[in-house]
């Protein structure tokens, strides 16, 4: 999918691919699933007692989702989007809903982003029918955590039908470190999960403060995410790339942990200046750039304006103006827009609205305009990329020194479906080989 094309699905259809193997991930999910066709169009709430340890800003939270029937998702909400505040001390946080009228299955359970120690205990499920006032408990199967947890039986690391067997970067067991009642409760722990690790920094560039991290020596090579991501998109692209480069990884403005400045319009073109004035800071006069999505069309846009600067780039899934998009995702792109713009209350889907607006309504680039780029330029997508493969296709063709890959078999997010494949071919074209 492109960046956030559906804001509260992301990151439960990002493991899509992913099924039955272990991947790198920024997050992670441990999740019981119920059948509820009895008890469609019933109310239902779920609660949990959470705490977090080694706070640095890293969330976690509870979340839930109807499968239904006939295949399509009903009722999903997970409250790391919403403003939670969770701390060192148990606390109560709680969902409520309403079940599907096609409902098959409930999925509830313990969400966790970036590194950190996170617990969570004594989960409950309750519906009501709306006769009367009173709630009934539906039973959980080790809702405590009490017994030995047992993956792809009671609770499953991943989500209901799309489960993975482990995320690398999280370690899940049931403690004994301070439960809530009982003598233990869930404890998930992530770790080495770049986008924030100790050793970030802040740069103070075009009115804003950019959070930057940095791994390797040698050349530099500036990795630049797309539209709805942070510095985390690169988990696997980091220690391949950092083995011959000084990788340089940055949250863009309004993302991950950098600043913006609410005043100004979000545009590539402002973004663009941002880089730019971070690499004069960083004293860099020649730079390689990977980018991904919006991060590719950066890429491009570096090329043009500042020749000077970009050494190579490689970009991948990148469009140079809105119609570069598949039809059905411009016109997703824009029922979410409109969507987020209705319920936007007390200023909530503000930055999301940004986020929208910047790829309905920029860039807006001719091919003629490429021509302009005359570094080395690779340029990818995957054959069932969000953009049209025409459009890759005469991206490529428009720049002089412009090659093209498609990769088979993949989607907008190769770099993270095929890390192999996909960073050997990127080395290989910044190598010269």
């Amino acid at each position: 999918m492109k960046k956030f094309i559906s804001l509260s699905l992301l990151l439960f259809s990002f493991l899509v691919f992913a099924q039955n193997k272990a991947i790198v991930a920024e997050w992670t999910s441990f999740v019981q699933s119920l059948n509820v066709e009895n008890i469609q169009n019933q109310k239902f709430k779920v609660s949990a007692k959470i705490r977090k340890e080694n706070d640095n800003n890293a969330k976690c939270a509870i979340w839930a989702r109807i499968d239904n029937i006939d295949d399509s998702t009903g009722f999903f909400e997970n409250q790391s989007y919403s403003k939670i505040k969770v701390t060192s001390e148990w606390k109560t946080f709680t969902i409520e809903g309403t079940i599907d009228s096609k409902a098959k299955t409930l999925n509830i359970g313990a969400f966790a982003e970036d590194n950190g120690d996170f617990y969570f205990d004594d989960f409950k499920l309750e519906v009501n029918d709306g006769k009367t006032k009173k709630w009934k408990e539906i039973p959980l199967k080790n809702s405590g955590f009490e017994e030995d947890l047992t993956l792809e039986q009671d609770w499953t690391e991943g989500i209901g039908r799309n489960k993975v067997t482990h995320v690398k970067n999280f370690t899940i067991s049931a403690s004994e470190n301070k439960p809530f009642s009982g003598k233990k409760s869930l404890h998930i722990k992530g770790e080495n999960i770049i986008g924030n690790m100790s050793h970030g920094k802040y740069a103070d560039v075009n009115g804003i403060k950019m959070y930057y991290e940095t791994y390797g020596e040698g050349e530099p090579l500036l990795m630049l995410h797309g539209n709805g991501q942070s510095i985390s998109a690169f988990m696997n692209q980091v220690e391949d790339f950092s083995k011959k480069y000084k990788v340089i990884i940055v949250d863009c403005r309004e993302r991950g942990k950098s600043t913006y400045d609410k005043t100004k319009e979000l545009t590539f073109d402002i973004q663009v200046e941002d880089l730019k004035q971070f690499l004069d800071q960083q004293n860099i006069k020649k730079v390689k750039i990977l980018g991904w999505s919006d991060g590719g069309i950066l890429a491009i846009l570096m090329a043009i304006k500042y020749p000077e600067l970009v050494d190579k780039i490689a970009s991948t899934g990148a469009n140079i103006f809105p119609e570069g998009l598949k039809d059905d995702e411009l016109i997703e792109l824009k029922k979410t827009l409109a969507k987020l713009i209705k319920e936007n209350k007390n200023g909530v889907n503000d930055v999301y609205i940004d986020l929208y607006n910047l790829d309905l309504k920029y860039p807006n680039l001719k091919y003629e305009d490429l021509k302009a780029i005359q570094c080395p330029s690779l340029i990818m997508a995957g054959d069932k990329d969000v953009i049209k493969t025409e459009h890759t296709v005469k991206i490529a063709e428009s720049i002089p020194k412009g090659q093209l890959t498609i990769i088979p078999n993949s989607s907008h997010s190769v770099i993270v479906e095929k890390p192999e494949l996909f960073n050997s071919l990127v080395i290989d074209f910044f190598e010269g080989k």
